[in-house]
């Protein structure tokens, strides 16, 4: 059974998930940026190739996709999503009473799309059924890995990272920068601002010295 925090997550995921396999989708194509827009045909950069392993992970097209089927064992080993959100849906419908005054399986859902599943995994009664099964963690924790892939290949939202270069005012290896930000120094003390541009020119800098010497 899972507690309110991680109920309230799993919730949020499993409404933020179709969205963010079409942005992941979209930023893995050839000729995406890392953005995920498409690059102009004008330009002379070769585009980037299809990483395989994060296609064969997302699957088909959301808005298409079918039931995975791999006779000749194309796939890398990493059960697609469609997979793990099928194989959940299966144990929800045969676990899951069910209120319809029909056959169980009138309430199958359609797996044939991520969608699809999506919306029959995060319905009001099947959610509320599913956090007080014993298997609720494993399940909250697959569907978290999967929000969490996503979520990166999606980047949708501006990112941090550290830079391997110390900050020129106060030497630390303090440096990070936002996505589309300057360079900034996270030294309480410090908070020196270099433009993109200034710390491409140290790297060159440092570079030159290293090869140097």
């Amino acid at each position: 059974m899972l507690d309110f925090p991680t109920g309230s997550r799993l919730a949020r995921e499993l409404a933020e998930i179709p969205q963010l396999a079409i942005y992941a989708q979209l930023s893995v194509q050839p000729g995406a940026t890392r953005q995920g827009a498409r690059v102009s045909g004008a330009t002379r950069t070769a585009p980037v190739p299809l990483r395989l392993d994060i296609a064969s992970y997302l699957g088909p097209v959301p808005a298409s996709t079918r039931a995975t089927i791999d006779p000749h064992r194309d796939h890398d080993g990493t059960v697609p999503i469609l997979g793990t959100l099928t194989a959940w849906a299966r144990i929800v419908e045969e676990e899951m009473p069910c209120s319809c005054r029909h056959h169980r399986h009138t309430c199958r859902p359609d797996e044939t799309t991520i969608g699809s599943l999506l919306a029959y995994l995060s319905a009001r009664r099947t959610l509320a059924w599913t956090i007080q099964q014993p298997w609720a963690d494993e399940y909250a924790a697959e569907i978290h890995d999967i929000w969490r892939v996503l979520d990166r290949l999606a980047a949708i939202r501006p990112r941090r990272r550290a830079l391997q270069l110390p900050c020129p005012r106060c030497g630390l290896l303090s440096l990070s920068q936002v996505d589309g930000d300057d360079v900034r120094c996270n030294n309480d003390s410090c908070w020196a601002v270099l433009r993109a541009d200034e710390y491409e020119r140290r790297i060159e800098q440092y570079l030159a010295i290293h090869n140097a010497a």
